[in-house]
């Protein structure tokens, strides 16, 4: 397991990290960063779709509460990913390989350090056991309870 290099999934707002800093060099820097308009534009489906797809963990960016450009999307995020660890938990998956950091860095200059963090936690817990997720639809229905 000492070689075990995991594979993560880094969505960050774009309203909250990163604007000023060089969006190509951030990219360059950290694989599988998904710049996006929004926290609360990541669902379940999106995180069950980047498991499928052979990630071990996501990392979700997005604005300090109270502060997002769209109003309440941070909140909604984080009660998203209360939920949907609750549900990957239940299909035998640890919670802590999905985090939501709600923060601010306009340079971007703390996105490295949270995907390093993250990647450390994931090389402690393993590569992400196969196990039979629920689909898009499904996955989405249960985190919206």
């Amino acid at each position: 397991m000492s070689n075990f290099e995991p594979k993560l999934v880094c969505f960050s707002c774009k309203f909250g990290w990163g604007y000023l800093g060089d969006e190509a060099e951030l990219g360059a820097q950290i694989k599988n960063w998904i710049p996006i308009v929004c926290s609360g534009k990541v669902d379940a489906a999106h995180v069950v779709d980047a498991f499928k797809s052979g990630a071990d963990g996501v990392l979700i960016l997005g604005c300090p509460e109270g502060d997002c450009h769209y109003q309440d999307g941070n909140f909604e995020a984080r009660k998203r990913v209360y939920l949907l660890r609750k549900i990957l938990n239940s299909y035998g998956i640890e919670p802590e390989r999905v985090r939501i950091v709600l923060a601010i860095d306009p340079e971007g200059k703390q996105i490295p350090n949270y995907v390093r963090e993250m990647s450390e936690t994931l090389r402690r817990l393993g590569p992400l056991k196969q196990v039979r997720l629920p689909g898009r639809q499904m996955a989405a229905a249960k985190a919206k309870k």
